[in-house]
């Protein structure tokens, strides 16, 4: 009899629900929906609807379905109370949604935060099987961090999920978190957005969308002002993982979300500096794109169970 559990990982725009058999880490189901980010119950109701629906295809298979795990942009505590979402979520502020979950649906309910649900996902059934030490970083919105050692969350509690803000420059945007020119503000979506624009992208091809999708495009075509920005990006994100090296020595580093789809082997081969100190003399990395996208949310928050 296989073991099932409900994934679910709500996104800056869209909410992820899939029904994973824990064993293969195989999604054998997803749904997709807008996520709702002002009103509690029709949140609640339109997660609710999926879970239903998972819940009937499990007893139809005669499955074991062990319950839902979700990734929430934020902190989380062990009893699966969200702290905050710092606004994104404007009505999840001290908000019981394990609670929430489980007493609608009679099914055990596990959170963590968004970014490192990612990683679970990712040590357990993408690019970081075979390695003990497994840093992943989302590169979309937003960056997001996350840290396994041998396919397993490291510590019970999120504290460094806003380990994406570090200082990387004095001179440059404020970030919301409050601080200047840090990496979140710089290797994120509307990071590359504002690099694009202070290269004058917008004047010279107003034709072009201003997305990190279409500058890696014609980065890739020749476009000298696509270089030029594409490589200041590179240079944010490879002091950022340069600084990471240090603070986890991570056997692998597994680049995830929307911008990471668009670098290319040369450009992840640039990120690592195996010139610089290392933490200890044998020490290295590689760096590797995921290959799970959209479904490591969905696996990590399942495989929450697995934990």
């Amino acid at each position: 009899m296989k073991t099932l559990a409900i994934g679910i990982d709500i996104g800056g725009t869209r909410t992820k629900i899939g029904l994973v058999n824990l064993d293969t880490g195989q999604v054998e189901g997803i749904l997709i929906t807008p996520t709702e980010t002002k009103d509690a119950d029709q949140f609640l109701k339109t997660i609710g609807e999926a879970i239903s629906q998972f819940k009937r295809k499990a007893a139809t298979e005669q499955a074991i379905l062990v319950g839902v795990g979700m990734g929430v942009p934020g902190f989380v505590f062990a009893d699966g109370t969200v702290d905050s979402t710092y606004g994104f979520l404007e009505f999840m502020e001290d908000y019981p949604l394990a609670a929430h979950i489980q007493q609608q649906h009679d099914l055990p309910c596990l959170l963590d935060n968004d970014a490192r649900v990612v990683a679970l996902g990712e040590a357990i059934y993408g690019q970081g099987r075979g390695f003990v030490r497994i840093l992943v970083l989302t590169l979309g919105t937003g960056l997001g961090i996350g840290f396994t050692i041998d396919g397993k969350l490291d510590g019970q509690l999120p504290f460094a999920h806003m380990g994406g803000h570090m200082t990387i420059t004095t001179n440059d945007f404020v970030c919301y978190c409050g601080k200047t020119g840090c990496l979140e503000s710089l290797v994120s979506g509307a990071g590359i957005g504002r690099i694009a624009a202070r290269r004058g992208w917008l004047q010279q091809y107003p034709e072009i969308p201003l997305t990190a999708e279409s500058i890696f495009a014609q980065k890739h075509s020749g476009n000298t002002v696509a270089k030029a920005i594409v490589d200041e990006y590179i240079d944010y994100l490879k002091t950022g993982i340069d600084n990471y090296i240090n603070l986890y020595a991570p056997d692998v580093i597994v680049l995830g979300g929307g911008i990471a789809k668009g670098l290319s082997k040369n450009e992840t081969d640039q990120l690592y500096t195996s010139s610089l100190l290392r933490p200890y003399k044998a020490y290295k990395t590689t760096v590797l794109i995921s290959e799970l996208e959209e479904q490591a949310g969905i696996l990590g928050s399942a495989a929450l169970f697995k934990e």
